[in-house]
C-alpha cells in the first residue's frame, strides 16, 4: 500500500468518526427542548440566578400543580399525587403523570417530553433536571402559601392573575372571620389524622386548612396544639389514643389516610367519650385532598369549613 494510499485510508476513517460524533451530538441535542430561540429571563431562585423562557409553555413540576392551574396553565407532567387530589378533577386533563416507578423512568419520561421549564420541590433533583432543561427550585417550607402562589404566577407570566385569586379569596375568607370566631365564642378548635394504628394532630404549618382556621380567623387549637403547632414552629405529632383528651378540641376535623381503618380510634371510648364527638361538632374531610395546600385546595377548604360550622350559628 502507497502512502497515498494509506492517508486516503485514514482521512475517510476520521471523516466517518467525525459524522458518528456529529450524530451522537445531534441525538443528544434531541433530548432536550431547544431554547435557544426563546425570549429568555433571569429570576431568581433558591439555587440562584436561573435562566428561564419569557412565556414557558411546556412546562414539568414534580409537586406544584394547583398554583399553575389556578392562573389557567396546564402543565404537560405533573406529580401522580398532586393529580389524585379530588379538588384538582375536571381541571387535569391532558396532563400526564410523572413516571415515579424510578428515578431513571421519570427522568426518561421527561427528557422525551421536551419541557422548556422544569419547576421542583426535590433538591435532590435539580442537577438531573437542569440537563434537561431550565429548572426552578422551590424550597418546601421557606415561603407562606400565597407567598409560593405568588412566586409561581411569576415563573409563568401569571402575576395579575394570581393577584386577581389572592385577592378574591382574602376577602371571602376575612367577610366571615367575625361570624366564625362568634359561633365558635372561644371554644378550641382541632385537626386530627388517624393513620394505621398512629394518631396525628397538626397545627397551621402543615396544610390540612390550618393557615385559615388559625391564622386568617385567630381560632385557637387546644394548649398542647397552640403552643407547639401554631405559636410554634413544630409541623405535626402522634399521639397516643390516651393523650386525645389533651389534643382534641371543642370542634374537631379528621381525616382518615386511604386504606386506613379508623375503627381503633372511631369506636374506641376515649373517642367517643369527648365532648366534640358527642355533640356532633366533628368534621371527617377527604385526607387525599387536605393534603394540599395550593389555592385551590385552600379555597375549597374554606367552603367547607364556612358550612361546617355555620351549622352551629345558635349553639
Amino acid at each position: 500500500m502507497t502512502q497515498i494510499q494509506r492517508q486516503n485510508g485514514w482521512l475517510m476513517r476520521l471523516a466517518a468518526l467525525l459524522m458518528a460524533l456529529m450524530l451522537a451530538f445531534t441525538l443528544v441535542g434531541c433530548q432536550s427542548n431547544d431554547t435557544s430561540s426563546m425570549q429568555m429571563r433571569t429570576v431568581e431562585t433558591d439555587k440562584g440566578e436561573v435562566e428561564i423562557p419569557v412565556n414557558p409553555t411546556k412546562i414539568v413540576s414534580d409537586y406544584y400543580l394547583g398554583e399553575f392551574l389556578a392562573v389557567d396553565v396546564k402543565p404537560i407532567i405533573a406529580s401522580p399525587y398532586a393529580l389524585n387530589n379530588p379538588y384538582l378533577q375536571g381541571m387535569i386533563e391532558g396532563i400526564e403523570p410523572m413516571n415515579i416507578t424510578s428515578a431513571e423512568t421519570s427522568l426518561e419520561q421527561i427528557t422525551a417530553a421536551k419541557p422548556d421549564l422544569i419547576v421542583t420541590i426535590t433538591e435532590a433533583d435539580y442537577d438531573k433536571y437542569s440537563k434537561i432543561a431550565p429548572t426552578v427550585y422551590i424550597q418546601d417550607g421557606k415561603r407562606s402559601d400565597e407567598e409560593t402562589f405568588r412566586y409561581i404566577a411569576d415563573l409563568v407570566g401569571k402575576s395579575e392573575a394570581a393577584e386577581e385569586y389572592i385577592n378574591a379569596f382574602n376577602e371571602k375568607v376575612n367577610s366571615k372571620k367575625d361570624e366564625i370566631q362568634s359561633i365558635v365564642n372561644g371554644r378550641t378548635v382541632s385537626i386530627l389524622e388517624m393513620w394505621p394504628q398512629e394518631i396525628y394532630t397538626m397545627g397551621s404549618h402543615f396544610a390540612r386548612g390550618g393557615t385559615i382556621l388559625y391564622n386568617m380567623w385567630g381560632l385557637k387549637a387546644p394548649e398542647a396544639i397552640q403552643t407547639t403547632m401554631v405559636d410554634g414552629d413544630e409541623t405535626y405529632k402522634t399521639i397516643s389514643l390516651e393523650a386525645l383528651p389533651e389534643y382534641a378540641g371543642d370542634f374537631i376535623l379528621y381525616g382518615v389516610l386511604d386504606g386506613t381503618d379508623p375503627a381503633f380510634v372511631t369506636s374506641s371510648n376515649m373517642w367517643n367519650a369527648l365532648p366534640a364527638v358527642q355533640e356532633g361538632r366533628t368534621l371527617p374531610y377527604e385526607q387525599v385532598a387536605f393534603m394540599h395546600r395550593d389555592p385551590i385546595t385552600l379555597n375549597k377548604q374554606a367552603d367547607l369549613f364556612i358550612e361546617f360550622f355555620e351549622k352551629f350559628k345558635e349553639n
